[in-house]
């Protein structure tokens, strides 16, 4: 018997795409940009500089967990891969929910604006078991790539599902990776699954709170996300 909820659903669904698509064109209208009609990312060889590479994601994007901040997986990965990566992470949050005051998810305006501003080659989406795996998920994370091939066209868009910490909620986290999968395959954009690829090893990558990698575990996972971008076909950078 179909739900009563679900047209209340499909409508803030809607609202919500409509919204945050809204916000990235003022974004992309205050830069004074007019997106050209097809993404394009440089073929290697005309690059003379590092890729400028935009993490959008959580603590584990922080660089939680890691000795210092800039042992983080996305700093890991940048030094691999000839990136200038600009990290637009904050821990507690998500595409729509956040754990702590003060803080926006993933498609805030604000952070929409930071990413516009990063004139990335590449963006990143990480996360996030910060999430709850059900219909608001599903409205940002379609609103949040919408926006993204509005506000920086050029850019390759690769999504990062979060990862089977131990002290993790893993029903949660299947359902989260289950409609990552849904919406990436809708939008055309890459999804890299680090839980169902089991990325990070339990016994000797987690801090003590079984959630965030450690030093060990941020480099791995640094190196299997630059991997799994070079497989993706985006070029190396000359210029490192």
């Amino acid at each position: 018997m179909p739900s009563r909820n679900r047209p209340l659903r499909s409508v803030a669904l809607a609202l919500t795409i409509v919204a945050v698509i809204a916000a990235a064109v003022l974004v992309t209208t205050l830069r004074g940009e007019v997106p050209p009609r097809h993404p394009y990312v440089a073929a290697a060889a005309d690059r003379v500089a590092p890729l400028r590479v935009t993490v959008v994601g959580d603590s584990f994007a922080a660089g939680v967990g890691a000795d210092d901040p800039t042992d983080g997986y996305a700093y890991v990965a940048a030094a691999r891969g000839c990136w200038r990566p600009t990290l637009v992470a904050s821990s507690g949050t998500g595409y729509a929910r956040v754990r702590f005051p003060g803080t926006v998810p993933f498609t805030d305006p604000t952070r929409l604006a930071a990413v516009a501003a990063s004139n990335p080659d590449v963006v990143v989406v990480q996360g996030s078991g910060n999430d709850v795996g059900d219909d608001g998920l599903r409205a940002a994370a379609t609103a949040m790539y919408a926006a993204l091939a509005v506000i920086v066209p050029r850019a390759r868009v690769v999504v990062v599902g979060p990862t089977d910490a131990p002290a993790a909620e893993h029903e949660n986290i299947g359902r989260i990776r289950g409609i990552l999968g849904e919406v990436t395959r809708t939008a055309g954009v890459p999804f890299v699954d680090p839980a169902g690829a089991r990325w990070l090893d339990w016994a000797g990558d987690y801090v003590p709170d079984g959630i965030h990698p450690n030093e060990q575990g941020h480099r791995t996972m640094g190196e299997r996300l630059q991997a799994e971008i070079v497989a993706l076909g985006v070029p190396r950078a000359a210029g490192c």
